[in-house]
């Protein structure tokens, strides 16, 4: 009897630890960018039609990762302190395990986007820097992108699209052009960090002046 009972334990516990693998949970991490154009207070997000205590967002102030469980999930974006009524913008798709996401706001006036895009966590070589550049102008359909004294690097840009290029560490300067003009929109000065991967994004309108002017916003992947 003794025997069956330590045999009955061991069973549950190994039953326990195992576990039924559509149980466990795992989770997924998201950035969340604001560049809407008519936000400059700030938006608030809500996750599944639910409010969010950490949901604010300042105008182009990225803040660190939030985790969230993986699988089918909604933002949706709302005026500071408004939940009511339509959202500005939403935007549902799946997280994968394990992943790391930025969510993008921008657009003009009744015209708000939301998209998801995958963060990648590919290292660049010693010396090097990896740059995402996100086309976030809803002023501008396409963008060329340059670096100083280098030439064009990125072509025609589509709006709420991202490219990818390497540059060297140090001094840079990253020119965002309208595609077949030679006179730079918006240029941005920084130095590139070693095996640094940063976000670059152009945002904003060109006839707008102060916070939402049309230039390039930049941040280090958390």
């Amino acid at each position: 009897m003794k025997y069956f009972s330590l045999l009955l334990l061991a069973i549950t516990l190994t039953s326990c630890l195992e576990g039924d693998d559509d149980s466990f949970q795992t989770t997924s991490s998201v950035l969340f960018m604001n560049v809407y154009n008519d936000a400059e207070s700030g938006i608030d997000i809500r996750v599944n039609g639910s409010s969010w205590q950490n949901g604010f967002r300042a105008y182009g102030e990225p803040e660190g990762y939030s985790s969230f469980y993986s699988g089918e999930i909604t933002f949706a974006a709302y005026p500071k302190g408004s939940s009511e009524g339509n959202a500005l913008a939403s935007v549902t798709q799946a997280l994968d395990p394990d992943s790391k996401y930025t969510c993008f706001l921008t657009g003009r006036s009744g015209e708000a986007k939301m998209i998801l895009l995958p963060d990648t966590m590919r290292s660049p070589a010693a010396n090097k820097a990896l740059i995402r550049f996100v086309n976030l102008s809803p002023g501008l359909s396409k963008a060329d992108i340059g670096i100083a004294d280098s030439g064009t690097v990125i072509r025609n840009l589509d709006y709420l699209s991202t490219a990818y290029m390497t540059l060297d560490t140090g001094l840079n300067v990253v020119n965002a052009y309208r595609v077949g003009v030679a006179q730079p929109l918006a240029s941005f000065r920084f130095r590139a960090a070693s095996r640094g991967i940063y976000t670059m994004y152009l945002r904003g309108l060109q006839e707008r002046e102060g916070k939402d002017s049309l230039a390039i916003g930049n941040y280090l992947q958390p």
